[in-house]
C-alpha cells in the first residue's frame, strides 16, 4: 500500500504494511531464471528473512536487430569492462604524463596495455590475453596529430551462475 505523506514533497511515497512473503509464494529457480532472461533481477529471501539479490542483470537481452544477446546481461560484465577501462587509462596517465608522440610511442603504449591485461588476467578479471593480443592495436589517429587510438580486446571472466552435475551409481 502506497500512501502520500502530506509532510513530504508530492513525488515522495511511503511504503506501509509490507512484510516477507510466505515460503509458498517465493519464486522457484525456474521462475528466477525466466525473470533473469527477460531482463529482471530476481530477489529471494535469505538467512534471517533478509531480502537479497539473486543475480544483478541489465535489461539488455536483445541486440538492436532483435536477436537474443546475453553479452551485457550481467551487470558484472559491464562493471568489469569499466574496471579494465579505468586500469588502462590510469596506467597510460601514470607512465606517459607528458609523453611526446613519436614513432616509438605506440609500441610503448601497447606494451603497457598488455602488461595491464596480463596483471588483470592473474587476478582472474580477464582471460585469454595471449589469444587476443594480436587484436590489441595502438596507432596514431588519422585526423588528430596529437592523439593515439587503441583497440583493446577484452575477454571478461564469466560468473559461475549455473552448475549442472550428474551422479552415476556404480555397483
Amino acid at each position: 500500500a502506497f500512501e502520500e505523506d502530506p509532510a513530504r514533497p508530492l513525488n515522495t511515497l511511503e511504503i506501509k504494511g509490507l512484510d516477507v512473503t510466505g515460503i509458498h509464494q517465493w519464486p522457484s529457480r525456474t521462475e528466477q531464471e525466466n525473470a533473469l532472461y527477460n531482463g529482471l533481477t530476481p530477489l529471494e529471501i535469505g538467512p534471517g528473512d533478509r531480502v537479497q539479490i539473486v543475480r544483478a542483470i541489465s535489461t539488455y537481452t536483445r541486440d538492436p536487430q532483435g536477436v537474443d544477446d546475453v553479452a551485457l546481461l550481467d551487470i558484472t560484465t559491464i562493471r568489469t569492462l569499466d574496471y579494465v577501462r579505468k586500469a588502462c587509462r590510469e596506467r597510460i596517465s601514470l607512465r606517459f604524463p607528458r609523453e611526446k608522440l613519436s614513432e616509438r610511442t605506440p609500441d610503448k603504449v601497447r606494451s603497457e596495455l598488455l602488461d595491464v591485461l596480463y596483471k588483470l588476467e592473474e587476478l582472474e578479471i580477464v582471460e585469454a590475453v595471449d589469444a587476443n593480443k594480436a587484436g590489441l592495436i595502438v596507432e596514431r589517429d588519422s585526423q588528430d596529430v596529437n592523439r593515439l587510438d587503441a583497440k583493446i580486446p577484452v575477454d571478461v571472466v564469466n560468473g559461475l551462475h549455473v552448475f549442472a552435475g550428474r551422479i552415476d551409481l556404480l555397483l
